[in-house]
């Protein structure tokens, strides 16, 4: 029993250093975290956006299909497309930066799995 006291006592400034140390990676992954969640929740934004504006367009091209003019269908079909190719981005970045979540604070799950394996085989 003393001699684990005695480890504690001389051990405690490292053990201290090494805590503020996990405190700032786990700080430094917690802004890499928040910062991944801000682009998704902007690009969910963004996709909406063009998503409503797909909706849109497609009924105005119903409306423009039954005036039978030629040169109104050319252009909303070309609208229809940049903006059906803009939903097709962001779905695709969302999903990206979904995949990325089991990332998330990799590096302190490790430090803290390395140390406790230290004090385990220490103790």
């Amino acid at each position: 029993m003393f001699a684990v006291l005695r480890l504690l006592r001389s051990a405690g400034r490292a053990l201290l250093a090494q805590t503020a140390l996990h405190g700032q990676l786990a700080r430094v992954e917690w802004a890499e975290e928040r910062n991944r969640l801000l682009q998704m929740l902007l690009t969910l934004l963004f996709g909406f956006a063009c998503v409503l504006m797909l909706l849109l367009l497609c009924s105005t091209l119903v409306l423009v299909l039954s005036w039978a003019t030629p040169y109104r269908i050319p252009a909303l079909l070309g609208l229809l497309l940049v903006h059906g190719l803009g939903c097709a981005i962001a779905w695709y970045r969302l999903r990206l930066l979904a995949a990325r979540s089991s990332e998330s604070f990799a590096a302190t799950r490790e430090e803290l799995a390395a140390d406790l394996a230290l004090l385990k085989s220490r103790l």
